[in-house]
């Protein structure tokens, strides 16, 4: 496995170390859409650009380093020819607190940060390769911003052994729009613009998660929607959501981009499970990361490790 080490000046000033790799995954996935008495999965070998950052007061020896899986949202990247680090800008105050954190590019060009099977299993394969290599915990905590925030929950609902807890800022929670209280909640499958030629969010969605005819599909999207994974509904008509690890979310009041009513309904499901979760909203703000978010990320982390 080739490693390049790289430093990068942050948004603080402060330059910090990066470890950029490369790992290997299988890209193809069965839809299970035959009966075929032969075999039907296959193995398809990609390459996923993936970014490490270890924290100054990482030890060869000794105690464990705690690590952050930190998913990128829909606008990053993990790039080393462009200095992108993806959803490791937004933890950094978490590395300089004494955590290690990872991200990777994800399995696709125009759909890097949809939260689709692919970019789940490069990740893992990532996070195996950092903890193999690294003096760092098998026990992750997970997070993300925007969609970034789906990318989180995804992966979490689908490695529950390896996930001690979430810190998602301003989440995208469903792909397909819900209607709460009579106030319909825009969903990534609503998003048909394009912008300077770019597929659409809604063109990524039907090419990553394999739908027939550029049409909406449940079969493809299980396990892989938030508000739907991992969830029932209860006799009084109330979504009803088990997440497998507490979960905190910080939400800004007059965010444009996610809608906090989606935000609400999330937390709203989760409790009626019982499960464990924290809503923080936050009065004026917007789409956008603000330090009291990154402070608070490191005290609730603090608390698992």
């Amino acid at each position: 496995m080739e490693i390049r080490k790289k430093r990068i000046p942050g948004k603080d000033g402060k330059e910090r170390e990066f470890i950029f790799f490369k790992v290997r995954y299988n890209h193809y996935r069965d839809v299970s859409t035959s009966s075929a008495l032969t075999p039907r999965d296959r193995e398809e070998i990609a390459e996923c650009e993936c970014v490490l950052c270890l924290p100054e007061s990482y030890s060869e020896a000794g105690e464990e380093t705690p690590l952050i899986l930190a998913f990128h949202g829909a606008g990053g990247r993990v790039s080393e020819e462009e200095s992108s680090i993806g959803g490791i800008s937004a933890v950094l105050p978490c590395v300089d607190a004494g955590y290690a954190a990872l991200d990777v590019c994800g399995s696709e060009p125009h759909g890097r940060t949809m939260g689709c099977p692919e970019h789940l299993f490069a990740a893992y394969k990532a996070y195996r390769y950092a903890v193999k290599n690294y003096n760092l915990t098998e026990r992750v905590l997970v997070a993300g911003a925007s969609m970034g925030g789906h990318t989180a929950i995804n992966f979490v609902n689908m490695f529950p052994s390896v996930s001690l807890a979430v810190g998602i800022f301003y989440p995208r929670l469903n792909m397909d729009g819900v209607t709460v209280d009579g106030h319909y909640c825009i969903g990534t499958w609503d998003k048909t613009e394009s912008k300077d030629g770019a597929p659409s969010t809604r063109d990524r969605i039907i090419d990553i998660y394999r739908f027939r005819g550029s049409e909406w599909s449940d079969e493809t999207t299980i396990g892989l929607n938030p508000y739907r994974t991992r969830s029932f509904v209860g006799a009084d008509g109330k979504r009803v959501v088990i997440p497998p690890c507490p979960i905190k979310i910080w939400q800004g009041e007059t965010d444009t981009v996610v809608d906090p009513v989606m935000v609400r309904e999330y937390y709203e499901s989760v409790r009626r499970s019982g499960s464990y979760i924290e809503l923080r909203m936050l009065e004026g703000i917007g789409h956008s990361t603000i330090p009291v978010m990154q402070e608070e990320l490191i005290i609730w982390f603090n608390r698992f490790v």
